[in-house]
């Protein structure tokens, strides 16, 4: 077994084992009666609403991450681009593991950035740019939110650090430092790397820059919708600060690859945030259950959507052997 592969594994491991036992933690404190009851009670329409919500973030997405691909002076047509979006949520909910949703993403298209770092660099710059934008929301809306945001704790250092990370790489991507970072990053130097180079062929291009910036915040207000349908599914009216300060912030922290496909992790933020908000446990764990659902539920043609593809295409390295036993 290669060391690469040795490492995949056991970071797999770890996040299951985390995600399993912060789970275990919180189904442990709950209620179980008042749980089947919340999702007894749950309105059908209004979690399809959530799904419709999820799967036109999806596909508004694909607008931005096909003008990035302008602005490399790259072309993608946009079915492709939908079909791949689709494929990679697939994997991000469904297969998470050795290989990414955007590893797939940028390999499926590396024929028509005629190069894998210029399609990593894509995808790269098309997730960097959403982070930035849920960055500055969760930022405005700490600013706006009156006394009701000082009941999160360290909120404001919370966001402020991710601010500063943020802006810390915005000026790495653009310094000649990035060059000696690179090489002894390891994983993270190359990722730094691809987005420089999607970062660098959006601030040529101006026009190109300003529609991803609005783009990036019109999907992030539409995955804000997306938690306030749910929400509503449940019965419950969550305030402004639960939706454009508290769900922004723990969409940031799924990025973080500690658990399996942000299960756990999201249950148990959604919980410790929303009780200082005045929402119960069993509320609380029941609507980031909800949530997760959907994602899995609306990702699951993107099953589908592969089969067809692994079939008529090169599969990534990570998934040949998969696939040959297939």
């Amino acid at each position: 077994m290669s060391r690469k592969k040795f490492h995949t594994r056991w970071q797999l491991l770890l996040q299951i084992v985390f995600t399993v036992a912060v789970l275990f933690w919180l189904l442990h404190h709950t209620n179980w009666q008042a749980l089947s009851q919340r999702f007894a009670e749950i309105r059908p329409w209004w979690f399809v609403a959530a799904m419709a919500s999820y799967a036109l973030n999806l596909s508004v997405s694909v607008i931005r991450w096909r003008i990035i691909l302008q602005a490399m002076e790259r072309s993608a047509p946009m079915l492709w681009l939908l079909r791949l979006n689709w494929v990679g949520a697939y994997f991000n909910q469904v297969l998470p593991g050795a290989v990414s949703g955007d590893v797939i993403r940028a390999w499926y298209t590396r024929h028509q950035t005629r190069s894998v770092p210029l399609a990593l660099a894509a995808v790269f710059g098309d997730r960097f740019m959403g982070m930035g934008a849920l960055i500055v929301i969760a930022a405005v809306a700490y600013m706006a939110g009156g006394s009701r945001v000082g009941l999160l704790p360290q909120m404001g250092w919370t966001i402020g650090i991710l601010l500063f990370a943020y802006v810390l790489i915005v000026i790495l991507i653009l310094s000649p430092l990035l060059h000696f970072l690179e090489k002894i990053s390891g994983k993270l130097g190359d990722k730094l790397h691809d987005i420089r180079l999607g970062m660098g062929a959006l601030l040529r291009h101006r026009l190109d820059l300003s529609a991803t910036i609005i783009l990036s915040f019109v999907i992030q207000c539409i995955s804000i919708l997306t938690f306030w349908i749910m929400a509503h599914a449940l019965g419950e009216s969550p305030d402004a600060v639960a939706l454009w300060v508290v769900w922004p912030v723990i969409s940031l922290f799924l990025a973080l690859p500690i658990s399996f496909a942000g299960w756990g992790l999201r249950e148990g933020l959604m919980v410790f945030y929303l009780g200082y908000l005045q929402m119960g446990h069993d509320q609380a764990l029941a609507l980031s259950l909800l949530l997760g659902f959907n994602m899995v539920l609306t990702s699951l043609p993107g099953a589908l959507l592969w089969i067809g593809l692994h079939r008529h295409h090169e599969a990534p390295p990570d998934l040949q052997s998969r696939t040959d036993v297939s």
